[in-house]
């Protein structure tokens, strides 16, 4: 099922249970904390299954696609990004299935039968953030320096003074 917009609730059983799909547009105004570290391009979509193997956990599985605009950490000026990642996530009802869950899966937890869809979506979106934007064009070339050899093979910042005082003698 395409739609317009995502719910903000997904009820957890019933979607698993009945092998559901969903696919939707990112709408920028429901991820207001994503806001404050990007800002999300219109065009972004959503896909998520549900569906449980036997005696397995419930399982929500897609792909997420969205173009973001950030602040290049270089030149200060605007840089856009097309982000995609998969969906992982295993749903579980306490922090005990939690522990025993697939280290594959991304624990969501569900609460009153139901998990925070939206919400879910937007720590996805956090997770694909570049951790330093910038443009291809400012990556300086720098790199650190070397790391300091041995400290017998440097000279000594004293060594200048020891050659003037012997010139001039005692």
């Amino acid at each position: 099922m395409f739609s317009d917009t995502l719910p903000e609730h997904l009820n957890a059983n019933r979607f698993v249970e009945a092998r559901e799909s969903l696919s939707g547009v990112l709408q920028p105004e429901h991820y207001k904390r994503f806001a404050e570290m990007a800002t999300l391009l219109a065009g972004g979509q959503v896909s998520i299954s549900g569906f449980r193997d036997p005696y397995g956990p419930r399982k929500v599985v897609g792909e997420i696609r969205c173009g973001v605009e950030m602040t290049c950490q270089r030149c200060l000026q605007p840089v856009r990004f097309d982000l995609a990642g998969p969906i992982a996530w295993g749903l579980v009802f306490s922090e005990a299935e939690m522990q025993n869950l697939d280290k594959a899966l991304d624990p969501i937890l569900v609460e009153d039968g139901e998990f925070l869809l939206r919400q879910a979506i937007e720590d996805e979106l956090v997770l694909l953030l570049p951790i330093m934007p910038m443009h291809d064009a400012c990556d300086s070339g720098w790199t650190p320096d070397p790391e300091p050899g041995d400290a017998s093979e440097r000279e000594s910042p004293f060594a200048v003074l020891t050659q003037l005082k012997n010139e001039q003698g005692p």
